[in-house]
Parts: C-alpha cells; sequence; structure tokens
C-alpha cells in the first residue's frame, strides 16, 4: 500500500508540469505578428492622411492666393477714357481755372492756381461702386498740390457716397492749388485695393 500510494503521487508531477509548457510558448508567439503588422498598417494609414491633409491645405492656399486680382493701370493724357479690365470706367478732362467761393478751405497763404478737374466714373463692373473710395493726387511744377474743398462750388475731397448699381454714372469736380495749371499730372487710385494707379498728364 505504501509503494502504491508512492508512486501514485508521483504520476501526476511530470505529466502537469510538461503539458502547459509544450503549449503556453506557441499560444504568446503566435499573436505577436499580427500586432507588428497592424501597427505598420496604423502607421502607413497615418502617414497617407497626413500627406494628404497637406496637400489640400496648400492646394486652399493657394486658391486664396490666386482669387486676390488687381486691375492694371495705365498713363494717358487728360480727356482720353480709361476702361478697367473689371469695366470700371474713367473719364477725367483737363483742368480748368476757377475761382473758388467764399467757402472754400486750404491753406491760403500758399500760393497757386486754383484749378478744377472734372471726372465721369461709370461702373461698368458686375457688383456695386461708390466713388467715394476714389482717391486723387495732383503734381504740378513739381510739387504736390494741395486739395481744396468747396462747398459753395459743390467740390468735395473725394468722389460723391451714392452707390453706383451696374452701369451707373457719376459726375463730380474735384480742385487742387497747382503752382503750374499746364503742368499737372493727376494720379488716381478709384478704390484702396483691387486697381493699380492711373495717370494723367497734361498734353
Amino acid at each position: 500500500m505504501t509503494t502504491a500510494a508512492a508512486r501514485t503521487s508521483a504520476r501526476p508531477t511530470p505529466a502537469a508540469t510538461s503539458a502547459p509548457a509544450a503549449t503556453s510558448t506557441p499560444a504568446t508567439s503566435a499573436p505577436a505578428r499580427p500586432r507588428a503588422s497592424s501597427r505598420a498598417a496604423v502607421t502607413a494609414l497615418a502617414a497617407v492622411l497626413v500627406a494628404a491633409g497637406c496637400t489640400s491645405t496648400a492646394s486652399a492656399e493657394g486658391g486664396d492666393e490666386s482669387a486676390v486680382v488687381t486691375y492694371p493701370g495705365a498713363e494717358v493724357t487728360f480727356g482720353t477714357p480709361f476702361k478697367y479690365d473689371d469695366g470700371l470706367f474713367l473719364q477725367v478732362r483737363q483742368p480748368a481755372r476757377f475761382t473758388p467761393t467764399a467757402q472754400a478751405e486750404w491753406d491760403r497763404q500758399v500760393e497757386g492756381v486754383p484749378v478744377r478737374i472734372h471726372f465721369t466714373v461709370t461702373n461698368g463692373t458686375r457688383g456695386d461702386f461708390t466713388p467715394h473710395t476714389l482717391d486723387a493726387t495732383v503734381v504740378s511744377g513739381g510739387q504736390e498740390a494741395l486739395p481744396i474743398l468747396d462747398p459753395g462750388s459743390q467740390i468735395g475731397l473725394t468722389g460723391p457716397s451714392t452707390t453706383l448699381r451696374t452701369a451707373g454714372v457719376a459726375n463730380f469736380d474735384l480742385a487742387f492749388l497747382v503752382q503750374d495749371h499746364r503742368d499737372v499730372t493727376l494720379t488716381v487710385v478709384p478704390a484702396l485695393g483691387g486697381y493699380d494707379p492711373l495717370v494723367l498728364v497734361t498734353d
């Protein structure tokens, strides 16, 4: 009886120890391969998404830059009509001497000859245009001319604030104190952005 009990207690020891050891090795190594390939796939997918994101951002930025348009100006003589590429049309008459009213405002200590310049602006664009965005500067006899504000002659410092619809027309005068009314260079910028200057010179 003692010998049989010893045999019975000694029998399970090698079987219990060796069977799990043989099956535990493949169970641990088999799932490791799919994890490595999964990480590689995720990394590759992330790289593709990042590249795609950068491409779309660059193209979007490029689109914004290409949307900015500036219409070229020119140099013409007074009286010559000029049309910007978007359809905005300007015609400026030759400067003419005039006598300002008592309401006129400028630095009267500066010597010079008052002239008025007549503008015709036609909105040939597809949108609205307001002439008061127009900026005009004059050089005469090598000096910058002083603008003259003359409410009595209905002369402001820029165009009227009336909004012109497509095909709308505005006529107005601007006045300046010049050194020589026969030597006048007028630079006109129709709006703050989008237009290069239009330069008008005397004959």
